[in-house]
């Protein structure tokens, strides 16, 4: 399932694909039409559109020669794809964060420029949290509630302390996990308040999903 849950966040952090999806979230429509609306090549809109689709994010449907898309998964309530589909749907039309967005390069603002201040932004920085199965086990290692040094990740997850501490910066970053000096080490634990509301849903869709099976002890 952690390879999922990468697969699926992975696909959502794209400024291109949210892009799409904001406009499949608002109406079904076709390729051709959204590559017109974006002003994108059609062959990059139906790359993306096959990419949402494969993990669940878009629906499609033919009618004659013509194929309809609209955001949205077909699989049933509990499916990761459904819960995040949702999130990303409820994001895109009303975001109300209680913190400023994140900083974003002039191409991703230009990219961004149609849809809510801020919602591309936030969405790919909570999404981008979990788009790596090591950063998932460290997470998952740190909600049991023990706090932990580097050496102990190491140790535990079988991480190399260099893929530890890149893995933690990111974490760290992204408001999921704090650090803190403790006995003179430098020990973390998961944050006790998501930076945003939007972060700590996607943290409770994702913490619901991850298995136990890559998760080594």
């Amino acid at each position: 399932m952690s390879e999922l849950i990468v697969r699926v966040l992975r696909t959502v952090a794209c400024f291109a694909r949210l892009r799409i999806l904001s406009r499949l979230s608002a109406k079904e429509t076709t390729p051709t039409a959204l590559a017109r609306d974006l002003k994108l090549p059609l062959d990059l809109v139906c790359s993306h559109l096959a990419r949402l689709a494969s993990v669940g994010l878009v629906r499609r449907r033919r009618s004659g020669l013509r194929c309809f898309c609209i955001a949205g998964s077909p699989y049933g309530e509990s499916a990761l794809s459904t819960q995040v589909s949702r999130w990303v749907h409820d994001v895109l039309r009303g975001a109300s964060p209680v913190a400023p967005a994140p900083r974003r390069s002039a191409r991703r603002r230009s990219e961004a420029a149609d849809t809510s201040p801020g919602a591309y932004d936030l969405i790919f920085d909570a999404a981008t949290a979990f788009t790596h199965v090591r950063r998932l086990q460290i997470m998952r290692r740190l909600a049991t509630g023990r706090a932990a040094d580097i050496s102990a990740l190491n140790r535990e997850l079988k991480m190399s302390p260099q893929a530890v501490a890149r893995h933690l910066d990111k974490l760290i970053r992204r408001g999921f996990v704090l650090s803190s000096l403790q006995e003179g080490r430098m020990v973390y634990r998961p944050a006790p308040r998501a930076r945003t509301p939007i972060h700590g849903r996607l943290l409770a869709i994702v913490s619901a999903h991850w298995g136990a099976q890559d998760f080594h002890t």
